[in-house]
């Protein structure tokens, strides 16, 4: 590229810019229609499909084909990306509500940057378009590329930013005029990023580069020790304390992820892994599949418990498709012989169209969230399994679309056959609310209520010692709410999730005196049985104030050991003995008293 003119180097570059800058642009026309409404809700969407998987299958594949055949290669995109996000779109009585819901648009993204590798491949007329290697330099240059070409624009508008500061001190504007205008701010935006994507390309023939391959090499060893402690901690730690939440699904998913990224590399840098680097990525591929194993099973033990929503759905079928990459790799690690990482390749290439596939389902009205969750939670709800109160009205009648809908109006009739007011009542709420929180609050039970309800329910130490409603009088609900979902709860031992504990806790006063009546909620959270979390309540002048409370995460590392723990509370068997401070002590266990 040194010896190209400026002349040749303009004339390769303006396709580019060209087209950046009239992304930029439609995306603010784009913008305009929506507010105006100026199309239906359905012709806007429909639009908005077209016109952004065309650009940015364009500008991900222009460079390595020439601006015709980019266009080409966006067009081939745009058209079944439009299809399925309209087919999509009929979950939800107005279709533009698809792009609330940020998984349905991230599972669209991902299906496009999926397809954009083999479009390339395809136009580029390549014999050889389901190679492995010629896919992995496919799919790596676009990540390049276009993160580069973001960069650019973050780099010319923190420029901007500063250079109107600069020129604000001499009263000149223009900058400011600029970014102000949105149709300008845009078309600029995009026609940097065209420029970003351009010179880029200029600097090699289109493969990611050696330098970030390089980088990414180095974590291998650091990620298999990292992976290698998880799991050998697993039968000590067991699987119902660690999982059974979707956060750790979401992190075993993003290992996962971690983890598959690094195999494809070795696999791209070498033809065949050797020595610590061949064992090392063969050890991984084992451990993606023992990793992919828990993930699901993180998963399921939440559906199990809760039932299906959308969130859920898509989160096991995100699991099952890193359960198929991990088992497959795992397999094939195990049973390749020699030529194991030949065979990894293939099988990466198959993966790859099967993942683009499972997408498109999951976009299709094959798997419609809003109507799998609406169907799992009036279910539950006729087998007694879970009370009125705690059915997702709001997200029902605001979130799942026609089938939540349809839900309610189900729920709404057995309501009216069976006289259920207070059913009714919920149902009105969740369609008036504007939020979930001002539904929760329109439901709200008084404070007294919940303060005699929490005072029935709680074990008090020592012996003889009680706690009327009046003392949880001037405690917020939200506090009076939490409490009580503890005390609900039956634990492994039979036994109530929470406790009190009167005794003088706390700093030690003038005549070593704890100032104030003092008491102490030993309490399991409903969301993590292996806790234990300590309140300290005071109470002064009439008033009763909550202080500062401590969780002990995993007590005795297992829900039993926990349950365990709050039973001697109950049965009394601790001891209040002085330090700096009264303190309470559980066995070996310490607890300090911060009101």
């Amino acid at each position: 590229m040194s010896d190209m003119t400026a002349a040749t180097v303009a004339k390769a570059r303006l396709p580019v810019i060209g087209l950046g800058a009239g992304s930029g642009f439609a995306v603010w026309l784009l913008a305009e229609a929506l507010q105006q409404d100026v199309l239906s809700p359905s012709l806007w969407l429909a639009a908005f499909a077209f016109v952004g998987s065309l650009c940015c299958g364009a500008l991900a594949m222009i460079g390595p084909l020439p601006i015709d055949r980019a266009l080409k290669g966006g067009g081939l995109l745009a058209v079944p990306m439009t299809g399925l996000l309209l087919l999509a779109s009929l979950r939800f009585s107005v279709a533009t509500d698809l792009l609330d819901g940020l998984a349905l648009v991230l599972m669209a993204i991902a299906l496009g940057g999926v397809s954009c590798s083999f479009l390339l491949m395809w136009l580029r007329g390549a014999q050889d378009w389901l190679s492995y290697d010629a896919l992995s330099a496919a799919s790596w240059g676009i990540a390049f590329r276009l993160g580069c070409g973001i960069a650019f624009v973050f780099v010319l508008w923190g420029l901007g930013l500063l250079s109107n500061a600069l020129l604000g001190l001499v009263n000149i504007t223009f900058l400011e005029d600029i970014a102000d205008t949105d149709w300008l701010a845009l078309t600029l935006s995009g026609a940097a990023f065209g420029l970003g994507l351009a010179v880029v390309q200029e600097l090699g023939d289109g493969h990611a580069p050696e330098l970030l391959f390089r980088l990414i090499s180095l974590l291998l060893v650091p990620v298999f020790v990292v992976v290698g402690l998880f799991l050998l901690a697993i039968p000590f730690q067991g699987l119902s304390n660690a999982f059974g939440h979707l956060s750790s699904a979401a992190t075993l998913m993003a290992m996962a992820g971690v983890i598959g990224t690094l195999i494809c590399v070795v696999l791209y840098r070498f033809r065949q892994p050797r020595g610590l680097t061949g064992l090392t990525t063969r050890a991984l591929a084992v451990a993606l599949g023992l990793v992919a194993v828990l993930c699901i099973w993180a998963v399921m033990m939440r559906i199990f418990q809760y039932g299906w929503t959308p969130d859920r759905v898509y989160a096991a079928a995100l699991a099952a498709l890193v359960l198929l990459h991990g088992v497959t790799y795992a397999v094939v690690a195990v049973t390749g012989g020699v030529n194991w990482a030949a065979k990894l390749r293939r099988a990466v290439v198959a993966l790859g169209l099967v993942t683009a596939a499972w997408l498109a389902i999951l976009l299709s009205p094959l798997a419609d969230a809003g109507r799998i969750s609406a169907a799992s939670q009036i279910a539950r709800f006729n087998a007694g399994e879970i009370p009125d109160h705690e059915l997702p009205l709001w997200e029902m009648a605001h979130d799942w679309g026609r089938a939540g809908q349809a839900a309610l109006a189900t729920l709404e009739a057995a309501a009216q056959a069976q006289g259920d007011g207070d059913l009714l009542e919920r149902l009105e709420i969740a369609r008036a609310a504007d939020t979930r929180w001002e539904a929760l609050a329109a439901r709200e039970p008084n404070t007294a209520d919940l303060a005699a309800r929490l005072s029935a329910l709680l074990p008090v130490q020592p012996a003889g010692q009680a706690i009327d409603a009046d003392y949880f009088s001037e405690i917020e609900a939200f506090n009076l709410n939490r409490w009580i979902s503890s005390c609900e709860l039956v634990l492994q031992n039979g036994r109530r999730g929470c406790a009190a504990i009167v005794e003088p806790l706390g700093p030690l006063g003038v005549g070593g005196q704890v100032g104030g009546d003092t008491t102490l909620l030993v309490l399991v959270p409903p969301h993590d049985l292996t806790r234990l979390e300590f309140v300290p309540l005071t109470r002064r002048n009439g008033k009763t104030e909550a202080g500062y409370s401590i969780t002990l995460g995993n007590s005795a590392h297992s829900a039993a050991g926990a349950a365990e723990l709050l039973g001697t509370v109950q049965d009394g068997l601790y001891e209040v003995s002085p330090s700096r401070q009264m303190t309470l002590k559980l066995g070996e266990m310490e607890v300090l008293s911060q009101p």
